[in-house]
């Protein structure tokens, strides 16, 4: 929170709860979408997804507004079980027209190979003041591969808000993975949760969404696929 010159830096209890109230209704139901599996990019190798998702909240007086969400990734292979990636997201809220844009780094490490990997992404959110917030989102992948092209993934995160630490919600996310036969594209249909914790755990947020995923590398010279 800013302060302004020449005044003192109490902050009273009135404004912190005004505060929270402008928190509780407003950032939890920006992105929270994971669009990702357990399968760690491997060493060198880009990959790149798009998305589209809509957050509604899950109370009978706000069934009115929700929140369109458009995410771009890119994902990097770091070392042999560490991969990271930079994502940019765009949302806006109907019917109020407002919105803001949310910047993501994710570190993501393979526990084991493919079917559970631990998550550490860190986002700054921008737009109106209320809508300002520094989240950290740590927590883990499972994917259950069902065949070479199909596979179930499900996450569990934290959400820690920075500027609040009051502040707390864990958010679920559970989709599936279809890749095309060339292995370069996955689509990636995906439903989630956010629940706020301890005295808000009333508050709930629900999220569904696509993304589409782009393997750069999928073949050697050779023709042996790289996935």
């Amino acid at each position: 929170m800013r302060e302004r010159s020449g005044r003192p830096s109490v902050v009273r209890p009135g404004i912190i709860c005004a505060l929270l109230l402008a928190l509780f209704t407003s950032q939890g139901c920006l992105s929270y979408s994971s669009f990702q599996s357990a399968r760690i990019v491997e060493r060198g190798h880009p990959h790149s997804t798009v998305g589209i998702s809509r957050s509604v909240h899950l109370d009978e007086d706000n069934n009115g507004v929700s929140w369109w969400t458009v995410d771009g990734d890119m994902r990097f292979g770091i070392a042999r079980r560490i991969d990271g990636s930079v994502r940019v997201s765009v949302f806006h809220n109907l019917p109020e027209g407002r919105g803001g844009s949310q910047i993501s780094v994710d570190l993501r490490g393979g526990i084991i190979k493919d079917c559970l990997a631990v998550a550490f992404p860190f986002s700054i959110t921008l737009g109106d003041f209320y809508l300002y917030s520094l989240r950290a989102m740590p927590g883990f992948i499972g994917t259950i591969p069902l065949g070479e092209h199909f596979e179930i993934t499900g996450a569990a995160r934290a959400h820690v808000y920075l500027r609040v630490m009051e502040l707390s919600a864990i958010g679920y996310n559970l989709g599936l993975g279809i890749t095309a036969p060339s292995g370069a594209w996955t689509i990636r249909p995906e439903v989630g949760w956010l629940t706020f914790a301890g005295v808000n755990s009333d508050i709930t947020y629900f999220q569904y969404g696509v993304g589409l995923e782009h393997n750069f590398v999928v073949e050697t010279a050779g023709g042996e696929s790289l996935r």
